[in-house]
C-alpha cells in the first residue's frame, strides 16, 4: 500500500487551534510493511497491495499517516477557506469565527460558555439556598465576569459572523439579526443582579426576595424583576444547537472510528469519506423553517413568561391573619373579669374595624370585607360594642366567596379566642377576571402561534407541494396547452429547495410536451394523472385512437450531399430550418410530430372520432368509394372499416385548412430571407457545384390515421399511423417530380375556403401506389429566386414583431390572400392569363386531345422562364409524359 514520504519539506503542519478534537478516536497512525528508510520527496509502495490491517493502521510505532484528527481538522478549514484567495484581514476573520464555533482547549469554548450560561440562569437561586451571605461578594464577582464575557461574545460574533460591505446598518449574519437581539436582551437582563452598574447608571430596582414587604407595588416590581431574569433562557437555544451539532459530530467520528478499525478506509478514502458527510447539509427550506420556528417558539415563551405573572390574580389572607393576631394579643392583654382593662381592648377592636373598612373593595357596602367579628370571654359589653354579625348577608354569598380566621387561647382558666370572618367576593371576582384574561390570553397565543406556524410550513413546503400538484394537474388534463408555470410561485428571491422542485417540474413536462408532441398527449395525460384514473405505474403503450387530421409533410432537398458536406455542422443546418418550419407551424394553428432529420411531419389535428360523431351525428361516408371529383355529392361506404366522417361537414374547418397551407407557404418564404439560413448561399462548401439555395418540398393531405405510441418501454415514440399519412409523404415526394415546392390532394383542397381554392392550380390526376382510384392534384405557384423584404413590428406599436405575427395568425381573414405581401409575391408569375392557357392545356390533356393540349402547355411552360427552374415544372411534367407516348392518347385513356 503507498505510504507519503516523511520530511521536514513535505510534511504538512497543523496548528493545535486548526484542530478539532475528536480524541475518541486517538492517534490513528499507519507504517510501512518494512522499516527501511525512505529518500525524502519520494514514494514507497509497500509489498503487500492490498488494505493495511487493523493492527498496522492502529499502530502508534513511528507511523507515517496523519492522525485522522488532523484530517477533519484539515478539510474542515478548507471547508471554510474555499478557492478565492483571502486577505490577512479575511484569513483571521475566519479563524476567529472558526475558533468562535469550534475553538478547544481543555474545554471547548462552546462548553465554557455554556456553564456561563447555566450559572447565570441559576446562580442567584443557588446563591439563597447552599450558601451564607458572606459568599455574596464571590457570586457578585462571578456575575461581573459573566456579564463581561458575554459582552466580548456578542462584539467578537458581530465582527466575525458579520458582512459589513453594505454599511453598518445593512449587514447581513449575525449581527441586527433575531438572535443579536436576544444575546442583547441576556446582557441586559443582568443589570439588576449588578449592584455597582445599577447604581453608577442610578437605577433602582425592587427587591424580588420573598421576605420583600413592599406592598402590591412591590410584588409586581419582584414579578418583573423575575421574567426579566427569564429572558436568559433563551441562550439555552444556543446549548441546544451547541448539543445538536455536537452529536452530529460524535456520530460522524464513531462512522470513521468503525470503518478505520476494520481496515475498511486508508487516508484518502478518510478525506473522501469526510467530504461526503460534511456534503450532508441542512436543506435550505429545512434550516429555514427551523430558524423561524426557533424565533416563534422564543417570541411565545417570553411573551408568556411576561405577561401570565401579570394577568394571574394571587388571593392572599397573609394580612387577615395577621391582624386577627394582633385582636387577639390584644384580647388576652385586656384580661377577665372584673379586672379587664376595656377602654385597651376597645381601641383595638375599633382599630382593626378601621383597618379593614380600608381594605380594597370595602368602600362598597355590598362588598363590606369584615362580616362577622365574635371576641370572647364576654366582658366590657363587648357584645353590643364590638362583636357583629351580618348574618343576612353572609347567606347570600358562596362558601369559596368567604373566609374564617379564628384564633383561641387559654390563658388563667380564661378561653380567650377570635373569630373574624372576611368577604372575599371582590378579590374573588377579581381572580375570576384575570383568569378570563389569562385564558383568552392563552387561546390568543395558541390562535397566533397556530396560524404562523400553519403560514410558516404553508408557505414553504405546503404551498410548493400545492403547486407541483397543480402543474402536474395542468399538464394532465391538457399536456399540449402551454401554460406559465410563474405565476404558481413568484418567490423568486427565496430560491428553496421546493422551488427548485418546481422549476425541476416545469422543465420535466415542458420536455415531455415537446418529446411527444401532439400525438403523445394522451400518453402524457393518462400517465401524469394523479387523481381519478391515474395510475402508479408507470404505461406508456396505451392503445391507438382513431383521429382526424391535416398532415403536412416537407422534406429538405439535397439533404445527403448536405450532410457530406457540412459533416458535424449539420446540426446547425437542420436546426436553422427545423426553427422556422416549427415556429410558421405552430403560429398558424398546427404541431410538430416527427422530426426525421431531412423531413418533418407536422398536424393540424381536427379530433377524435367519437367526439366528432357525437358532435356531427353517426352519419359517415367513404371517399374511397368516390366516382365524382364534386365535392357536394353523397358517398356510399364500402364497408364498416372504411366508413369515414365527412370532414366537409366540420364547421370551422376551412379557417384551419387555410392556416396549414399558410403555414407552409410562409415557411418557404422564411427559408429565402432569413439570414442565417441565407448565409449558407456563400458557404465555399456549398457552392462547388453551382448555386447553392435552399429547397423544401411539401405536401398536404387530410383523413384519419391512429394516434398512439409505438415502440416498447425502453424506447416509445408517440405518431400517427395511417394510409392518409403517407399520402401526404407521397404528395412531397412527388412534389420533385412536377417541379413544385408545394402539392396537395383534392380532399385537402375541398376543406379549404374559396378565396384560398382560387389561388390554387390544379396540375394533373394521378393514382397512387395501392389505389386504383384516379385523384386530382394541385399546387400553389411559388417564385422562390427574388428577395422578400424583411418584416418589422408597425410604427408607433408597443407590440414585439413576434406579437404582431401572431396576432395576424389569431386574428385570420380571407383577405389575407390578396392582402399580404408575402403570398402575393409568391405567386406573381401565375397570373390571370398563364392560367387561364395552363387550365385549358390541362384539360384538352385529360380530355384525350393531346395535340392541342400540347400547344397549349408549351405556351404555358413558356412563360414561366422567370421561375426558380425557367420553366413550369407541371406543364414540363405533362409535356414529358404525353412525349414518352409519341404524343398520341392511348386508347384506354
Amino acid at each position: 500500500m503507498p505510504s507519503l514520504p516523511q520530511n521536514e519539506n513535505s510534511q504538512t503542519e497543523f496548528d493545535e487551534t486548526d484542530a478539532h478534537d475528536y480524541s475518541e478516536i486517538g492517534e490513528l497512525q499507519s507504517h510501512s510493511h518494512d522499516n527501511r528508510p525512505h529518500t525524502p520527496g519520494t514514494r514507497s509502495v509497500s509489498v503487500d497491495p492490498g488494505l493495511m490491517t487493523p493492527e498496522e493502521l492502529l499502530a502508534e510505532n513511528g507511523g507515517r499517516r496523519k492522525t485522522l484528527e488532523k484530517i477533519i481538522a484539515k478539510n474542515n478549514m478548507l471547508l471554510r477557506r474555499g478557492p478565492k484567495q483571502q486577505s490577512y484581514h479575511e484569513r483571521f476573520k475566519e479563524h476567529l469565527r472558526w475558533f468562535l464555533d469550534n475553538a478547544k482547549a481543555k474545554i471547548s469554548y462552546d462548553d465554557f460558555m455554556m456553564l456561563v450560561t447555566i450559572f447565570i440562569l441559576f446562580g442567584d437561586d443557588i446563591k439563597l439556598i447552599y450558601f451564607p451571605a458572606s459568599a455574596d461578594p464571590v457570586f457578585a464577582v462571578f456575575y461581573s465576569v459573566s456579564f463581561f464575557l458575554f459582552i466580548i461574545e456578542i462584539v467578537l460574533n458581530c465582527w466575525a459572523k458579520s458582512d459589513f460591505s453594505l454599511g453598518v446598518f445593512q449587514t447581513k449574519g449575525y449581527m441586527f439579526s433575531f438572535f443579536f437581539w436576544l444575546d442583547l436582551l441576556s446582557i441586559v437582563s443582568m443589570v439588576p443582579d449588578l449592584k455597582w452598574l445599577s447604581s453608577a447608571l442610578g437605577l433602582t430596582f425592587p427587591a424580588s426576595n420573598l421576605g420583600s414587604q413592599a406592598g402590591k407595588t412591590g410584588k409586581i416590581g419582584a414579578k418583573t424583576s423575575r421574567v426579566v431574569r427569564m429572558a436568559r433562557l433563551v441562550r439555552l437555544v444556543k446549548l441546544y444547537k451547541v448539543t445538536s451539532q455536537r452529536r452530529r459530530e460524535k456520530k460522524m467520528v464513531n462512522d470513521l472510528r468503525t470503518l478505520v478499525t476494520n481496515g475498511h478506509l486508508d487516508e484518502d478514502e478518510i478525506e473522501e469519506f469526510f467530504n461526503k458527510m460534511s456534503d450532508q447539509k441542512q436543506s435550505k427550506v429545512g434550516a429555514e423553517l427551523s430558524d423561524i420556528i426557533t424565533r416563534r417558539v422564543i417570541v411565545a415563551v417570553l411573551g408568556m413568561l411576561c405577561v401570565v405573572p401579570l394577568l394571574t390574580y394571587s388571593t392572599s389572607i397573609e394580612d387577615e391573619r395577621v391582624s386577627t393576631d394582633f385582636l387577639q394579643a390584644a384580647n388576652i392583654y385586656a384580661g377577665a373579669g372584673n379586672s379587664s382593662n376595656c377602654d385597651h381592648l376597645v381601641g383595638a377592636s375599633y382599630a382593626f374595624k378601621d383597618f379593614m373598612e380600608n381594605v380594597e373593595g370595602s368602600d362598597n357596602r355590598n362588598l363590606q370585607y369584615l362580616m362577622r367579628l365574635n371576641i370572647q370571654p364576654e366582658r366590657c359589653n363587648i357584645s353590643t360594642l364590638i362583636n357583629f354579625d351580618n348574618e343576612n348577608f353572609l347567606n347570600k354569598i358562596r362558601n369559596e366567596s368567604k373566609i374564617r380566621v379564628e384564633t383561641s387561647m387559654f390563658v388563667e382558666g380564661y378561653n380567650y379566642s377570635v373569630s373574624a370572618t372576611f368577604n372575599l367576593q371582590y378579590f374573588v371576582e377579581e381572580a375570576c377576571r384575570s383568569s378570563i384574561h389569562l385564558t383568552l390570553f392563552v387561546i390568543f397565543m395558541l390562535i397566533s402561534l397556530s396560524l404562523q406556524f400553519t403560514g410558516d410550513a404553508q408557505k414553504l413546503v405546503l404551498a410548493p407541494i400545492e403547486g407541483m400538484m397543480e402543474m402536474v394537474n395542468s399538464v394532465a388534463a391538457d399536456p399540449l396547452e402551454v401554460l406559465d408555470f410563474e405565476t404558481i410561485s413568484r418567490d423568486s428571491l427565496c430560491l428553496y429547495e421546493t422551488r427548485v422542485v418546481q422549476i425541476a417540474i416545469q422543465k420535466i413536462t415542458t420536455l415531455l410536451r415537446v418529446g411527444f408532441g401532439v400525438a403523445g398527449a394522451e400518453i402524457i395525460s393518462m400517465n401524469m394523472a394523479v387523481e381519478g384514473e391515474g395510475s402508479a405505474c408507470l404505461d406508456p403503450m396505451i392503445p391507438g385512437k382513431r383521429i382526424y387530421a391535416i398532415f403536412g409533410f416537407c422534406d429538405i432537398h439535397r439533404f445527403d450531399w448536405c450532410t457530406e458536406t457540412l459533416e458535424d455542422e449539420i446540426m446547425t443546418f437542420i436546426n436553422n430550418i427545423a426553427r422556422i418550419v416549427h415556429e410558421e407551424v405552430t403560429r398558424w394553428g398546427g404541431l410538430c410530430n416527427k422530426n426525421l432529420g431531412n423531413a418533418f411531419l407536422m398536424v393540424w389535428r381536427i379530433g377524435d372520432a367519437d367526439s366528432l360523431q357525437s358532435v356531427f351525428g353517426r352519419r359517415r361516408i367513404s371517399n374511397t368509394s368516390r366516382t365524382s371529383s364534386s365535392p357536394g355529392k353523397a358517398f356510399k361506404p364500402l364497408s364498416g372499416k372504411s366508413m369515414e366522417v365527412d370532414l366537409r361537414r366540420i364547421p370551422g374547418l376551412d379557417i384551419v385548412s387555410d392556416k396549414a397551407l399558410i403555414g407552409f407557404l410562409k415557411v418557404i418564404v422564411e427559408i429565402n430571407r432569413d439570414r442565417q439560413v441565407l448565409a449558407y448561399r456563400g458557404d465555399k462548401r456549398l457552392n462547388i457545384d453551382g448555386k447553392f439555395k435552399i429547397r423544401m418540398g411539401f405536401g398536404l393531405h387530410a383523413g384519419w390515421a391512429i394516434e398512439g405510441a409505438v415502440g416498447s418501454m425502453q424506447k416509445v415514440d408517440a405518431t400517427y399511423l395511417s394510409p392518409h399519412v403517407n399520402m401526404a409523404a407521397r404528395m412531397e415526394a412527388a412534389s420533385k417530380q412536377f417541379g413544385v415546392a408545394i402539392l396537395m390532394t383534392k380532399r385537402f383542397h375541398e376543406l379549404m375556403s374559396t378565396d384560398a381554392q382560387e389561388h390554387c392550380r390544379k396540375i394533373d390526376v394521378v393514382t397512387v401506389k395501392g389505389s386504383a382510384v384516379p385523384m386530382d392534384i394541385l399546387t400553389f405557384d411559388t417564385l422562390q429566386d427574388q428577395e422578400f423584404p424583411e418584416l418589422h413590428p408597425p410604427k408607433y406599436s408597443n407590440l414585439s414583431l413576434v406579437d404582431v405575427l401572431n396576432q395576424q395568425a389569431d386574428e385570420y381573414s380571407s383577405s389575407i390572400w390578396v392582402q399580404d405581401s408575402d403570398l402575393t409575391q409568391l405567386r406573381r408569375l401565375a397570373t390571370p392569363i398563364f392560367r387561364d392557357i395552363f387550365e385549358n392545356g390541362m384539360n384538352n390533356y385529360l380530355s384525350g386531345n393531346w395535340a392541342k393540349a400540347r400547344v397549349l402547355l408549351e405556351k404555358a411552360n413558356g412563360m414561366m422562364t422567370e421561375s426558380d427552374t425557367g420553366d413550369d415544372g407541371p406543364s414540363k411534367s405533362i409535356l414529358g409524359y404525353m412525349h414518352s407516348r409519341d404524343w398520341k392518347c392511348p386508347l384506354e385513356w
